[in-house]
């Protein structure tokens, strides 16, 4: 299955990279840069890999209701289940569970292979071309 690179441009390109396959799914090696202390997974990285997750699919979502919208996160919100090692592949999935107009409320999660590492839900505002 191929897979391409996520934009991660900004800071979450410390995060990276992230790539993106053929199904949709977000896939993340974690690599020593990406341990805390204690040689596990740092929660600030799967805490930026949720946001890149949810934020790309809000950002499609937008896209698909208004040439040119764009997003802007109004809250992250992220529970952690288990921890991640070195080397382990990530795969993170997202959908929408409610779009309104303006708004987009998001669910999301992030495992390895059966093991749930972490929940994470969003709510997204949608901004059109011509607001700012």
């Amino acid at each position: 299955m191929s897979s391409r690179q996520v934009d991660t441009s900004g800071f979450g390109a410390y995060a990276g990279p992230v790539l993106r396959n053929e199904a949709g799914s977000f896939i993340f090696e974690i690599s020593d840069h990406h341990l805390n202390g204690d040689d596990r997974l740092h929660g600030g990285m799967m805490m930026t890999l949720a946001s890149v997750v949810l934020g790309a699919v809000a950002k499609e979502t937008a896209a698909g209701k208004s040439e040119g919208a764009t997003v802007r996160p109004l809250s992250l919100n992220c529970d952690f289940v288990s921890a991640g090692e070195k080397g382990d592949t990530v795969e993170g999935s997202a959908e929408v569970t409610r779009a309104t107009r303006t708004v987009l409320f998001i669910s999301g999660e992030l495992r390895v292979g059966p093991r749930i590492l972490m929940t994470a839900t969003g709510v997204y505002a949608i901004k059109g071309t011509d607001e700012k």
